[in-house]
């Protein structure tokens, strides 16, 4: 099938979705994994405050929102918010751990949430590349992606955690011609950009882990997203702490640019269009990612030429939030023409 009859079998489909509105998938965000003793009642109503704590935590970007009236609203009853559960043994441990897996309403918090004016950071998590530089007695090295070391799982744990998606790079031989980990370790934040560039990332993480004469650990951290540079330093006993305490910062910054606080209803109503849309698939990808983006409250599609598909939005906030979004994402791009909501998908 040519790409003009793929482009039409999509535009009668569409005009057919025209009056329905798209509904917002990201559920992962709502899902967390527990811990527990046994399969009691006592036991899971224990575990599903500790995993709806977690959940809170990552779709608003702040740790303290736990002590939120907002929060203590939800927190009263988590069992009421539970879509799905189960228990399940995780493999490798010795003794084996039992777990409880549960998925909340996101729905249903996010309307909670957004009620109390509570700001709320949904599906736009810009993959972040992590540069990390570790010193451990006397070793000294650059953390590769799919790394078997503890500190490569503390901190992919922790991402996991706060629903930030971290990539590491490959350090391989292009890597390593461009990069070393004096580099890192010195600080000359312009030669680690450069060879950031291989993998075009919204944001860019450079981390400096060391081993302290207590045995103990410290940490410095540099954040570039958006035109933007930010950095602080943590330490901790622990390395699990470290990583959990470094990757708090880094989900805390980013929900300042792209959670949406919206006290009461007083967004605006937008027409935006998108290029490239000649596929179902690239329709169905758009569609999901709008109606996801916390700066939407509602999306229906409107027109449909060629290509180009003209989606009818209601904002939570205006336009210029919802382009700062888009921007720090990796599904649609703006297109620079002078033409406000003008996007077209990333290829």
């Amino acid at each position: 099938m040519d790409k003009y009859r793929q482009t039409q079998i999509v535009m009668v489909l569409l005009l057919g979705l025209a009056a329905f509105s798209l509904a917002v998938a990201e559920p992962a965000l709502f899902e967390s994994e527990v811990v527990v003793g046994d399969q009691s009642s006592a036991t899971r109503a224990a575990a599903l405050d500790s995993a709806l704590r977690e959940v809170l935590v990552r779709v608003t970007g702040q740790r303290g929102v736990q002590d939120m009236q907002a929060a203590q609203l939800l927190l009263a009853d988590p069992e009421r918010l539970v879509q799905q559960y189960r228990y399940f043994t995780e493999s490798g441990k010795e003794p084996p751990l039992l777990k409880l897996w549960v998925r909340f309403d996101g729905a249903a918090i996010r309307q909670a949430l957004q009620q109390q004016g509570v700001a709320y950071w949904g599906g736009e998590r810009p993959d972040t590349l992590v540069w990390l530089a570790v010193e451990e007695r006397g070793n000294r090295y650059v953390v590769p992606a799919g790394d078997n070391g503890e500190v490569y799982r503390q901190v992919e744990a922790a991402g996991r955690s706060r629903g930030v998606p971290l990539v590491f790079p490959l350090m391989d031989l292009e890597d390593q011609a461009r990069v070393r980990f004096a580099d890192i370790w010195g600080g000359y934040t312009d030669k680690v950009i450069g060879a950031s560039q291989r993998y075009s990332p919204p944001a860019i993480l450079i981390g400096r882990l060391n081993r302290t004469a207590s045995g103990g650990w410290a940490a410095r951290w540099q954040l570039e997203m958006g035109g933007r540079q930010r950095a602080w330093s943590d330490s901790h006993p622990q390395l699990a702490a470290l990583a959990a305490q470094g990757i708090d910062e880094l989900a805390g910054l980013q929900a300042e640019q792209l959670a949406v606080t919206t006290p009461g209803y007083t967004g605006s109503a937008v027409a935006i269009t998108v290029d490239g849309l000649d596929t179902l698939a690239a329709y169905a990808r758009t569609g999901n990612y709008i109606a996801a983006l916390s700066a939407v409250r509602a999306v229906q599609v409107g027109a449909a030429s060629g290509d180009t598909v003209q989606y009818n939005l209601q904002l939570n906030g205006n336009l210029q939030d919802l382009v700062r979004t888009v921007s720090v994402g990796t599904v649609l791009e703006p297109v620079m023409d002078g033409v406000p909501g003008h996007f077209r998908l990333r290829q």
